[in-house]
């Protein structure tokens, strides 16, 4: 029998449904395509006392610290899933950007180095259902990389208000968006989307290399705001056709619109980080309509669909003076553990390398863990993430919960 698993991500009070590998809330996405082992095979035997992959067991982890929300001054961006199997043993591995220390006056100590179980100075822990898991942790900030992890893969869409409010930042915005990516793709194993927007979806390329990202940008001839219209890349027919069926956003300006496109058309990797940046100098208008609006993320993104970052080229535009209509596009990133830059209007003195996503890409985490086949019941499984630093100057939690099925 083959193994998937779907989760119940908690913002809140709002709930849904998603597959731990990505594509949309009530999607069962992640499928395994490894044979379940024959009876009498102990499938992630990691409550014992060895390890497994270098995975400590679950008898030597343990209880989450218990904080309290008004202590909490960390976000926990979201979170992608993926399993494997090693032998009879199922691992699940969890990858997450980094968390930042907002105190943390020293830029060499502004992403946290996170421990897990049984290392000293342990600072994040991981429970289901309230039983402490024995951890796995690799930094990809570290020099060494680790075999039993292999590449954390981060697939990067960039989402371009292309509208005429957006003529005087267009042709730098594309030049920093060209640069910035040069210099990821030198460091991490990285792929690149995006989608041009203004009411209507105008342009798009799907997740592909450094090299076509840059072409599209450059080498058609197109300046300003036209930079990021067409389509380009091996399935740009299908895309463009796709993007007649968002008619309805062609009544607004949202960059909701832009994000659910590549969410529901883009070939994202499984169990690969997704990051969402978003350029504008507008709020999201969504005239009224709930399928385009930021609480339409707030309520139905789930964590396996990415974290979303914000580039806001108008300093006057938050606050804003909010209605159903009109809506800060910043909380894309506070719902999400994503960053937000604030720049003017001529996004001069800009380097998007100083983007705090940057350092999240740069400082991303693989947790590992095991002993989980009494899991694959059908029900839901509630998983607690806490960080606390070893001076207890970063605090944060984040709950969701997994139901793993057996297919």
């Amino acid at each position: 029998m083959k193994r998937f698993f779907k989760t119940l991500a908690v913002f809140g009070a709002a709930a849904c449904l998603y597959g731990c590998g990505g594509g949309t809330a009530d999607q069962e996405q992640l499928k395994f395509d490894e044979e379940r082992p024959g009876p009498g095979v102990s499938v992630g035997s990691g409550g014992g006392g060895g390890t497994i992959a270098g995975i400590p067991s679950d008898d030597q982890a343990e209880p989450n610290p218990e904080i309290e929300n008004i202590e909490i001054n960390a976000v926990i961006p979201n979170v992608q899933c993926q399993a494997t199997v090693e032998g009879s043993d199922v691992i699940i591995r969890m990858t997450m950007t980094g968390v930042k220390d907002e105190n943390a006056t020293d830029p060499d100590d502004m992403w946290l180095t996170l421990l897990g179980t049984g290392e000293p100075g342990q600072n994040i822990w991981l429970e289901v259902d309230g039983k402490p898991k024995g951890i796995d942790v690799y930094n990809t900030s570290e020099d060494e990389e680790d075999e039993n992890v292999g590449t954390v893969q981060t697939d990067f869409v960039f989402l371009v208000d292309n509208s005429g409010s957006m003529g005087e930042e267009a042709d730098a915005v594309a030049r920093d968006i060209v640069g910035w990516a040069q210099v990821l793709n030198q460091s991490l194993d990285v792929r690149f989307g995006i989608v041009g927007y203004d009411g209507c979806i105008h342009g798009a390329v799907d997740l592909a290399s450094y090299e076509v990202l840059s072409s599209y940008l450059n080498d058609r001839g197109n300046t300003g705001t036209s930079r990021t219209r067409g389509y380009a890349g091996d399935n740009a027919s299908a895309l463009q056709m796709e993007a007649s069926s968002y008619g309805s956003a062609c009544q607004s300006e949202s960059g909701v619109a832009a994000l659910r496109f590549a969410d529901e058309n883009f070939t994202f990797r499984p169990g690969a980080n997704i990051v969402y940046v978003n350029f504008t100098d507008e709020a999201n208008y969504t005239f009224g309509g709930t399928d385009y609006s930021v609480t339409y993320v707030e309520e139905h993104w789930a964590p396996s669909q990415g974290t979303i970052h914000s580039v806001i080229s108008d300093p006057n535009l938050r606050p804003v003076s909010e209605s159903e209509y009109y809506e800060d596009p910043t909380r894309m990133s506070t719902a999400t553990g994503g960053t937000i830059l604030i720049t003017d209007s001529s996004f001069s003195g800009v380097s998007l390398s100083d983007l705090p996503v940057t350092g999240a890409m740069q400082n991303s985490y693989v947790i590992r863990f095991t002993n989980v086949d009494e899991l694959f019941d059908g029900q839901l499984h509630k998983i607690r993430i806490t960080i606390v630093s070893a001076d207890g100057s970063v605090k944060a939690e984040r709950e969701f919960y997994i139901e793993f099925e057996l297919a």
